[in-house]
């Protein structure tokens, strides 16, 4: 048989160069995609957030009792440490937490203190001893001594001027003269030695039962801060003390000095009446007593020693609700009814704005000896507001100072009272702590007097977008780099 060869395959045809273009776009498609997905999924997932590590606070106690056991409550999602200010330093506050069922011992926060100086404890110890004397076995509350050196001190300006004018250049010069060196010391109870010094033409130098008492040419005193804390048996007591200056670039201004006396040997006996405002009701209610007994005090001292040059010191008592308008409607009693000459008052910083707008028009000083607020260092310009509690200026600092070097804290947020005092208190803080490096996620201020906060802890714990922290200004008394 002829054997026959196989036929040829036919040639395979060439990929068309259309098809091939298909085949790449394809590929373009699915990488960009890819991309897409990668990139959007990124901008599409939840951002990360943040919660602070604590909470500085600036309130007083007829508002927080109703919502810091509410916070309590919550504090498995809500786990920021809680900081106070000086306005919630009270026992009787701390007692009704503690029977809400907070864990008291947890609680820290700052509050002006006295000096470790010998000189000043000296007469911080004589006005503690005097006080639990004449009204009891009682811790002495806080700007209880501060309401006692205004008292006192204002006396001392009305003997050496010789006058009860204290809108006059005599009155708020000695003011400034019997408060700081140089002088003989006086002592809190020290008032005829107080008198005799002054009636034989010698400077005197009173040193206060809560400090120096040096009034600066805007009428304010320094002071030293305490951190404070609860212990297990829910006693406030001192966890640390922070020295006036600690926390500043520049020191406060410094006090006037003191100018020799120009009291003759005869001066005229003068009565004099002083008005004072605060808050036996209300969100500061439960200061008020102990504010009240220490005037009582440095009243019933300066009378049994010989009163001013012969004359009673007589007062006059009004609450003011720790409500702006009532402390307005009483200061107007007390200048136009009662005839004040002076006022001591009131507690809360929006009170005793109010009551300085009624008492500058009239002529009449206002002391105030827990009103801390910075509004009042501009405020005044004609020397009629001065204060023995010191500005929250200094305050602001020391906390933001302690919550930052020595709790450790770099992200926090703000909850203060929506008044003089808690927007002043809480801004000084906020900028302070911020100039230091750390974060200051929220600001959530509240109104007084409501009865419910859930809306403004709402916002409060709401979580913040995480962000990077600020630049931070070298402070070198933080103590790290």
């Amino acid at each position: 048989m002829e054997q026959q060869s196989a036929p040829e395959a036919p040639p395979t045809p060439a990929p068309s160069k259309g098809k091939g273009m298909w085949i790449g776009l394809i590929v373009v498609v699915i990488v960009i995609v890819v991309l897409l997905g990668a990139v959007f999924g990124g901008l599409l997932a939840p951002p990360a957030t943040t919660v602070p590590q604590a909470v500085y606070h600036v309130g007083y106690p007829g508002d927080a009792i109703k919502y810091l056991p509410t916070v309590w409550t919550n504090r498995a999602q809500w786990t920021a440490k809680w900081f106070f200010s000086e306005g919630l330093r009270d026992q009787g506050f701390v007692d009704q937490l503690k029977a809400a069922g907070v864990n008291v011992s947890q609680i820290v926060g700052t509050a002006p203190t006295t000096s470790q100086d010998p000189a000043i404890l000296a007469s911080e110890t004589i006005f503690n001893q005097n006080y639990t004397t004449r009204f009891g076995d009682r811790t002495v509350g806080l700007f209880a001594s501060q309401a006692y050196d205004g008292i006192f001190v204002m006396a001392l300006a009305f003997a050496k001027a010789n006058t009860t004018d204290t809108s006059s250049a005599a009155w708020k010069q000695a003011m400034r003269d019997v408060s700081n060196p140089p002088g003989t010391v006086i002592r809190p109870t020290e008032w005829a030695k107080a008198r005799a010094e002054l009636a034989a033409g010698r400077d005197i130098d009173y040193v206060g039962a809560s400090g120096a008492v040096n009034f600066d040419q805007f009428g304010e005193v320094g002071s030293d801060y305490e951190v404070w804390g609860v212990n297990s048996t829910g006693k406030i007591f001192q966890k640390q003390f922070i020295a006036e200056g600690s926390w500043l670039p520049a020191p406060r201004p410094a006090p006037a000095v003191g100018t020799r006396s120009d009291i003759g040997p005869h001066p005229m006996a003068l009565p004099v009446k002083i008005g004072t405002i605060l808050s036996m009701t209300g969100s500061l209610g439960l200061y008020g007593p102990d504010i009240l007994n220490a005037t009582i005090l440095a009243q019933e001292e300066i009378n049994n020693q010989g009163g001013i040059w012969g004359g009673q010191l007589t007062m006059v008592h009004d609450d003011d609700a720790t409500n702006p308008t009532t402390g307005s409607t009483v200061a107007s009693k007390q200048i136009n009814t009662d005839q004040v000459n002076a006022i001591l008052g009131s507690l809360a910083s929006s009170v005793s704005q109010k009551i300085y707008e009624v008492a500058k028009p009239a002529g009449i000083a206002e002391l105030s000896p827990a009103s801390t607020s910075p509004i009042f260092t501009t405020l005044d310009t004609v020397d009629l507001f001065w204060r023995t509690a010191p500005s929250d200026a200094l305050q602001g600092k020391a906390a933001a100072l302690y919550a930052y070097r020595d709790a450790g804290w770099r992200k926090v947020s703000v909850f203060n009272i929506n008044n003089a005092y808690g927007n002043g208190l809480g801004g000084v803080f906020a900028s302070d702590f911020t100039s230091r490096g750390g974060q200051v996620l929220r600001s959530v201020s509240y109104e007084p007097d409501k009865t419910s906060y859930d809306s403004e802890l709402g916002t409060l714990f709401t979580p913040v977008v995480a962000r990077a922290p600020p630049a931070r200004v070298s402070r070198p008394e933080d103590g790290v780099p």
